[in-house]
């Protein structure tokens, strides 16, 4: 993964995606639109834009172009950093916010029909949704990417998620790299709301991903229709 430019952290510090709400002891309480007020933690700096990934060299480096195959919808991208002391971990994140007519119509790569599909009345099923982003994920990523957790659906603080996580690993410069990529989506009413977090996997409980993951997770104050 291209390292996020040094200048990021100075410009992150205070996050662009919104003002900070109200500053706790671990973090800082910060709403995240469409899908609740999340606590950022002391050490993790998030800035709305854009990040070339070696992961998608094939696509000029950008990532939403690669999950185009796959989401052909519009994301919000962020830029992500994690402080552990001296050492940095870099990360990206691609944040899609859709209603389920779109989410099915952008896998079935009839973007068109997502108004017609809406309008017949009949709601996609989230479960079945789910199954074929993980099938299209496995076909349309770049070669050397193995699922190393299957799509699974489960309930947390009344929210039902889906998780998948896809890696692979190269060695650059004589380093090993776990590169990951984890999805976490969930549904309100007729809304999804997906991110996809890109990250050099550590294997610590305090990884960027991990961190991340439990962040948005445990956000407060998320809709429920």
């Amino acid at each position: 993964m291209v390292n996020v430019k040094a200048g990021i952290l100075a410009a992150a510090a205070v996050l662009s995606l919104t003002m900070p709400l109200l500053a706790k002891d671990k973090g800082t309480e910060t709403l995240f639109p469409n899908w609740g007020i999340i606590t950022v933690p002391d050490g993790l700096y998030m800035e709305e834009g854009y990040q070339p990934l070696l992961t998608a060299e094939s696509y000029g480096n950008d990532a939403a172009a690669m999950l185009e195959r796959i989401y052909p919808i519009e994301p919000q991208t962020y830029q992500l950093v994690k402080r552990d002391g001296a050492s940095f971990q870099y990360g990206y994140m691609l944040r899609y916010s859709a209603n389920i007519w779109e989410v099915e119509a952008a896998i079935d790569r009839q973007r068109e029909k997502a108004g017609i599909l809406h309008s017949a009345g009949v709601k996609p099923n989230m479960d079945v949704l789910m199954e074929r982003t993980a099938a299209l994920m496995k076909q349309c990523l770049p070669e050397g990417f193995k699922v190393v957790r299957p799509m699974s659906a489960k309930k947390f603080r009344g929210h039902m998620f889906y998780e998948c996580t896809l890696q692979r690993k190269l060695i650059i410069n004589e380093t090993n790299f776990a590169e990951t990529i984890h999805c976490l989506a969930w549904q309100h009413g007729s809304s999804v709301e997906i991110a996809i977090l890109f990250a050099n996997e550590a294997d610590q409980d305090d990884s960027l991903l991990s961190v991340m993951t439990d962040m948005l997770k445990n956000a407060e104050k998320m809709p429920k229709k």
